[in-house]
């Protein structure tokens, strides 16, 4: 008697799932990435435009005429989407029984929906001659409620039955579940963006802050002002690139407490930290200067104003080198945090519906501007 196989697993949120027997997990990737989730797209989108047009039938029949053709616009696109992009998802069956179940209903949904309301749409035209106007009003307050039938209904049905849902139907027909999903992927995407950024300025922090805390600290002496250029643009950078990008993470919804705390820090330590190294370097060249020129005639006053030099450049080198210690260590924890936080994010359920790398070139907060500094950098 042949031992059954063990049922194959996948990672929800921080939950495991069970697949049905005989179902792979790669089985769901593929019908994940390439069926599942563009429908459940399709279907938010649908929703998301029908939200917008969504009168009861007395303010159809009364409002503007602009108003209407608005509403007649909008009806028409979502006939469209359901015909050229939910109806040839829903042609594929799925692995998964109860789920193909709901693609069964589904399918059954879009060819009584085609034959009782969009063919009635399709008699007319997108752009309405005005007698037809009053017409157009009395189609839509039956359109729009069936529309929203279908849609409402069988999106319901889809999610509850995805293998990876945790909740009943009326989660994902209220009004929580598109936003949460909205705000999770833009944090995700923003996220993703810092990474990228923060990688970029690991690139030349060795070479701006570790070399020259290194020449600092062999010589003794504070940097001449052509020699720390480059260090106080990457300083710069930090304070007028970094800085906002963290503080624009803050605010996000779908950032937790323990996060927030962390990100917080950084977003203040380090600005606070290169603030003090630029000022302390000018500060410190302006000293050098003054005891340079007060310099007196004679070999013992001279002698003493080098002593106060060799003094002065010790204590502040040791001071910048000090801070640059600072600013490389809180640098390299966040290189390491936002990763770590990135794959935390991934795994939250909110994520459910993550866009692929393409769709979400798009959606990023904050980081569209340009990072021309940055690239005077790299080089």
């Amino acid at each position: 008697m042949s031992t059954p196989k063990p049922k194959q697993v996948i990672q929800v949120g921080s939950h495991l799932v069970a697949l049905p027997e005989g179902v792979s997990a790669l089985d769901w990737a593929l019908e994940r990435v390439n069926f599942q989730n563009p429908r459940i797209r399709a279907f938010l989108g649908c929703i998301r435009l029908l939200d917008g047009v969504l009168e009861s039938n007395y303010a159809i029949l009364h409002c503007s005429p602009e108003r209407l053709l608005d509403i007649w616009r909008k009806v028409r696109q979502i006939a469209e989407v359901i015909r050229t992009r939910i109806a040839p998802l829903l042609d594929t069956p799925s692995c998964i029984p109860i789920l193909e179940e709901a693609r069964q209903n589904a399918q059954t949904g879009v060819e009584l929906l085609n034959h009782h309301v969009l063919r009635e749409l399709d008699r007319f035209p997108e752009e309405v001659a005005a007698d037809q106007l009053m017409e157009i009003r009395k189609l839509l307050c039956v359109s729009i409620g069936q529309l929203h039938s279908f849609l409402q209904d069988t999106f319901g049905e889809l999610m509850a039955k995805d293998p990876r849902s945790l909740h009943d139907a009326d989660y994902f027909l209220s009004k929580r579940f598109p936003k949460d999903i909205e705000e999770a992927e833009w944090l995700h995407s923003t996220l993703l963006r810092l990474r990228e950024y923060l990688e970029k300025l690991d690139l030349v922090r060795t070479q701006h802050l570790t070399a020259i805390a290194e020449q600092v600290s062999r010589e003794e002496t504070l940097p001449t002002r052509s020699a720390w250029r480059g260090t106080k643009f990457f300083l710069e950078i930090l304070l007028s690139g970094l800085t906002p990008k963290l503080k624009e993470i803050l605010p996000l919804r779908g950032v937790r407490f323990y996060e927030m705390e962390l990100l917080d820090r950084y977003a203040m330590e380090i600005p606070t930290r290169c603030r003090i190294l630029i000022d302390l370097h000018e500060a410190g060249s302006e000293t050098i200067d003054a005891i340079k020129k007060s310099a007196g005639d004679s070999r013992q006053e001279r002698e003493q104003s080098v002593r106060d030099l060799l003094s002065c450049h010790a204590v502040l080198g040791r001071r910048v080198v000090s801070l640059i210690g600072d600013v490389e260590k809180l640098l390299q924890d966040l290189v390491a945090f936002v990763p770590l936080w990135l794959e935390a994010v991934e795994k939250r359920r909110a994520l459910l519906l993550k866009r692929s790398t393409e769709e979400r070139e798009g959606i990023g907060h904050g980081f569209h501007d340009s990072d021309d500094d940055l690239e005077t950098l790299l080089g």
